[in-house]
């Protein structure tokens, strides 16, 4: 009876093991994210995450907290500094106050970008461009002008 439950929770364990082995390009953990906006204005940038948490989950984030949830989205997003405005299930918005960096009479440069992996859809949009890549892990450098 013994090695029986030792064996039942080794499979059980294996089991919840596979999907991390067949993760999509675009899934870090239990989350799979869909897209990512920046809106850039002047040196602050609005962050828009589009995400699917895998259903086991979901009820433990709502069990636990979403502390987790956050800092895992932070890694995802490769804007470590920034602020939660909005964070649900599959929806957030983050703050970064000092994305750009201002190089005086209304021009910005927003500096190359890493993201944490692959995102499906990124774009970007300023008051004069919006630019959509697809199946991205990083942006170029970006320059813009402000309002």
């Amino acid at each position: 009876m013994k090695y029986g439950s030792v064996f039942a929770v080794v499979l059980i364990l294996s089991a919840l093991g596979l999907p991390a082995v067949a993760a999509s390009p675009n899934q870090y953990s239990y989350i799979t994210v869909s897209g990512i906006t920046i809106n850039l204005e002047e040196e602050q940038a609005h962050v828009t995450m589009e995400y699917e948490i895998d259903r086991g989950i979901v009820f433990l984030v709502h069990l636990l907290g979403t502390s987790d949830l956050k800092k895992k989205l932070l890694l995802i997003s490769g804007f470590e500094e920034a602020k939660f405005q909005k964070l649900d299930m599959n929806h957030a918005v983050l703050i970064v106050p000092a994305a750009a960096q201002n190089y005086g009479e209304g021009t910005y440069w927003f500096p190359e970008h890493a993201f944490g992996i692959e995102v499906p859809e990124v774009s970007v949009i300023s008051s004069q461009m919006d630019r959509t890549y697809q199946h991205t892990g990083a942006l170029p450098g970006i320059g813009y002008f402000g309002r």
